[in-house]
């Protein structure tokens, strides 16, 4: 490609690999036709979603979500499908801390209550693909409610993205969640624990002042 080993290398790390070894052995992995993954190959895929979540994560965007968390008179929580996992996680680690918060887990629920939501409060909404029509319709009524809007999804262009007021990324494999949706959420439970390690420290100073 005419272009020096520094700039191979270079973009090699801001895809979030190591250098172009640790990327040659993930385009190995990719192939087609392979019939059985090794545990050095499952172990690799786990590590690698999480340094590429860390690596598209937003410091400053964190701060600012957990500083709506800790001052939000109440914060609704909405997921479907698989995502309905990491929304519970969250949902539990807030309740420990001592913010309140909704996880509304009944689907026929979501529209119903956020069309009473006020602008004291903030919605975050979990979606792998940011494209859930459901996800979607919730965050257009909060928008219209002047409710903060905060959505966690892989780091892809997605409407749910562009309508939240704050979007926290993770990295994900594959967006698509129609059908059979197994993909990985470790990148939405990598996001969670650092947001609400931050909640934590922001809501504890807040209490001592």
């Amino acid at each position: 490609t005419a272009v020096s080993k520094t700039v191979v290398i270079n973009m090699c790390q801001k895809l979030g690999f190591d250098g172009f070894g640790d990327l040659k052995y993930y385009l190995k992995g990719r192939q087609e036709g392979r019939s059985q993954r090794t545990y050095e190959d499952i172990q690799f895929q786990c590590l690698d979603q999480v340094k590429k979540t860390m690596a598209v994560a937003d410091r400053q965007c964190l701060k600012k979500v957990a500083s709506v968390i800790t001052k939000t008179k109440t914060v609704y929580i909405v997921a479907r499908g698989t995502s309905k996992a990491a929304a519970d996680y969250l949902e539990h680690l807030l309740l420990l801390i001592g913010i309140k918060c909704i996880n509304l887990r009944d689907y026929n629920l979501n529209s119903t209550v956020i069309k009473k939501i006020n602008m004291n409060e903030s919605v975050i909404l979990i979606s792998l693909s940011g494209e859930t029509r459901k996800i979607v319709e919730v965050a257009r009524i909060a928008k219209a409610r002047s409710a903060t809007v905060i959505a966690l999804t892989g780091f892809f262009s997605s409407t749910i993205g562009r309508l939240a007021d704050y979007t926290l990324y993770c990295s994900a494999e594959n967006a698509d969640t129609r059908e059979n949706d197994i993909n990985s959420r470790l990148g939405m439970f990598v996001v969670i624990d650092m947001l609400v390690t931050i909640v934590k420290e922001m809501y504890e100073e807040n209490i001592f002042k």
